[in-house]
């Protein structure tokens, strides 16, 4: 007889729990908070490549608003996902590449896992949210950190043969279960599951499909090679850049090696398994909200911390201001807020996410959080809309999107100008043109005054960290 009351006494604490934690839905509803390493514009929903089957971020992206104008604040990882946890720009911080380091900046910042924490969410950190701080499991930032999972392929390397590093791509003989990935969306699936007197925030950072493109080989035969189909590209894409877009591009470096080696449609083939394989990872996170406790209850903010280059202007990886390495993947559910299913053209950026996610917390926006809030659009994805997205890479070199056009100013004062109404592809460089000064001139209204320098690397070479 004991044992059963105990089951009875167990299940209605825990379901007490739950009811107190619907009750504050209204006011401090529980965030899911889900980022993505790498993913461009393929998935089915956005149409970046023909081929990419993405299911379940397009099941995800029919509950809210998807951004399909919307853009990173830098062109890599680490800049990105400092500027977006901090609500500061590069040029505010000095954390420009791969190679500044942000964890001296970032804890000295209110960033947005810390600012939840103070006002009362249980903050849950797990997979990549930022690039790789050693000291994110401190009390003051996170309730609780679980950073990376051990992952398959640690010990396969050069499996393309183009010896480059983590420039590696191909199947793996390995579960499903084995991948970092899965373990990350197993623990994230049970912190759904485990009540809590406080509302929950809880970032779940994937990691692919960062390179290496390694996931089971069952991925991969779903896109079978003889039938890849290379991304849109022109061979002269390159001969109306200035000379600062053409160093950008480095088409002597991964392009000719790719070329050489034989492997754009291995390459294509890799990053559309990996995706994939992502967005079954997705489907299971999903799936285990809708049998939790919390099913319609939880906001979900899903974001890719930059875009992708796969041979367009000769190009691979981010870093670089172009709409492929700058566009990126995000939508918003927020329950009583967010339209099912709705697309919002304007464009924005990520220094608007974390006053968002404090409008939907229902909690202040720091001082220094100067973004302008999305909510206007999550209620009205038509709603009036008077701002651009700037990106950043490296000091002096930044972009700015409007709805039509991309103009493109480097450090050295090369520029570059797009009209994305006549040319989407960005093949045609009208900067010169006379007719479009105007242009250029308004939307150079947004690039900065003023930029610090980066962040001291404190006698420490930057390396390839540079290149992740």
């Amino acid at each position: 007889m004991k044992l059963p009351l105990l089951v009875v006494l167990t299940s209605g604490m825990l379901a007490s729990l739950f009811f107190a934690s619907a009750s504050r839905a209204a006011d401090h509803p529980d965030i899911l908070f889900i980022a993505i390493d790498d993913l461009n514009d393929w998935t089915s929903a956005l149409g970046g490549h023909p081929q990419a089957k993405t299911p379940n971020l397009d099941r995800l992206m029919a509950r809210g608003v998807t951004f399909t104008n919307a853009h990173c604040a830098a062109p890599a990882c680490n800049p990105s996902r400092a500027a977006l946890m901090s609500g500061l720009r590069p040029f505010e911080t000095g954390i420009y590449t791969n190679g500044d380091p942000a964890q001296g900046v970032m804890s000295e910042t209110l960033t947005l896992n810390r600012h939840l924490l103070a006002e009362g969410y249980r903050a849950l950190g797990g997979g990549k949210i930022y690039h790789g701080f050693a000291s994110e499991g401190r009390k003051d930032t996170w309730t609780e950190w679980v950073g990376l999972f051990p992952t398959a392929g640690k010990n396969v390397s050069n499996v393309n043969g183009l010896n480059k590093d983590h420039f590696d791509w191909g199947p793996l003989d390995a579960k499903t279960e084995d991948m970092g990935d899965t373990k990350l969306t197993d623990w994230a699936i049970d912190q759904l599951n485990q009540p809590s007197e406080q509302p929950l925030f809880l970032a779940v950072g994937y990691v692919k499909p960062h390179l290496p493109w390694y996931v089971p080989r069952e991925y991969f035969e779903r896109f079978p090679l003889d039938q890849i189909e290379l991304p849109a590209f022109r061979d002269d894409d390159l001969d109306d850049l200035p000379p600062a877009a053409v160093k950008m591009a480095k088409p002597e470096g991964d392009h000719a090696a790719v070329i050489e080696g034989d492997q754009w449609h291995k390459a294509v083939q890799g990053y559309l398994a990996t995706i994939s394989y992502l967005d079954d990872q997705i489907g299971r996170l999903l799936d285990g909200l809708d049998k939790s406790p919390r099913a319609g209850k939880t906001a979900i903010v899903l974001w890719s911390d930059h875009g992708w280059h796969l041979g367009e202007k000769q190009h691979w990886r981010k870093f670089a201001l172009w709409e492929e390495a700058t566009r990126t993947v995000l939508t918003i559910t927020a329950p009583g807020i967010t339209p099912a299913d709705t697309i919002c053209q304007a464009p924005v950026d990520y220094l608007s996410i974390y006053p968002t996610v404090c409008e939907i917390a229902g909690v202040s926006t720091p001082s220094h959080v100067k973004g302008p809030s999305l909510m206007p659009l999550l209620e009205d994805p038509t709603a009036p809309w008077e701002h651009v997205a700037l990106c950043t890479h490296g000091k002096g070199n930044h972009a700015v999107r409007d709805a039509r056009y991309r103009y493109i100013r480097y450090a050295n004062g090369d520029e570059e100008l797009y009209d994305h109404e006549s040319d989407p592809m960005e093949y045609e460089n009208v900067a010169t043109d006379p007719k479009l000064a105007g242009v250029k001139d308004r939307l150079a209204l947004a690039l900065p005054k003023k930029e610090v320098p980066p962040v001291p690397s404190k006698g420490k070479k930057k390396g390839k960290s540079g290149e992740e």
